[in-house]
């Protein structure tokens, strides 16, 4: 048992170096691929031209969302083997979430949904790292747009608690998620099975990455999920 446990243990850690190198060497022909789409899209020769201008476009968007995955298996990475720290800063959550915002606006108008938001009156300071706060609204809301059933109908609200905390609350009226593998989905490449059906994509990593930036804060996240009705995911963040 004890050469079973160190063997699986030895797998895991060449798995992790496989995976931490892999995605290293993916970084320099994503960058170049990045850099020369965009010599592509400001040459004249290419905005005259409307198809190619949609091509060259593709190939920008298209990078960047690999470089996102990329970049969000690295930080796994650096989770995993203790070397990851936050850099928080004193920030007012209203204009952290303006730009997020306008994003997941135009996705959810791209598919005629609604978008609803509610913001808690006055400003929301909080202390956090501001990048993996943004990571962490884009991931939610990109799953409430994805999860929808036809058209996404999404919530985002904010409440205050006794002056004491922020609820950051995202909900969609979308699949909803089976009572059985409620206790899975912050699991690391955990994905609820679907059958045969694989229209939405992913690795399972998103709430595996929320889950641990909130462990990093000291914050409390939240599930509500009910199949065929919906899901809510609630951060609760101390107020500064």
């Amino acid at each position: 048992s004890i050469f079973v446990i160190l063997r699986q243990k030895q797998l895991s850690e060449m798995q992790k170096d496989f995976i931490n190198n892999m995605t290293h060497e993916f970084k320099t022909p994503i960058s170049t691929i990045g850099i020369s789409a965009d010599v592509f899209l400001r040459h004249p020769a290419i905005q005259a031209d409307e198809r190619l201008l949609r091509y060259a476009g593709i190939i920008t968007e298209q990078n960047q969302r690999l470089n996102k995955q990329v970049e969000k298996v690295l930080q796994l990475a650096r989770i995993e083997q203790g070397n990851f720290s936050l850099h928080p800063e004193t920030l007012d959550v209203n204009d952290l979430l303006e730009p997020i915002l306008q994003s997941a606006e135009v996705k959810i108008a791209e598919r005629k949904g609604q978008f609803h938001v509610s913001l808690a009156p006055g400003s929301a300071n909080i202390r956090a790292d501001r990048l993996h706060l943004t990571n962490m609204l884009h991931n939610l809301l990109d799953n409430a747009i994805k999860y929808c059933r036809e058209v996404p109908n999404v919530t985002l609200s904010t409440q205050k608690t006794n002056g004491r905390k922020l609820l950051v609350s995202i909900r969609d009226e979308g699949i909803g998620i089976p009572k059985e593998h409620q206790h899975r989905v912050f699991q690391k490449f955990y994905r609820v099975p679907t059958g045969n059906v694989h229209n939405v994509k992913g690795f399972g990593l998103g709430l595996f990455y929320i889950r641990n930036i909130c462990l990093a804060h000291g914050w409390k996240i939240r599930l509500w999920s009910e199949e065929g009705v919906g899901t809510e995911v609630t951060l609760e963040i101390p107020l500064v």
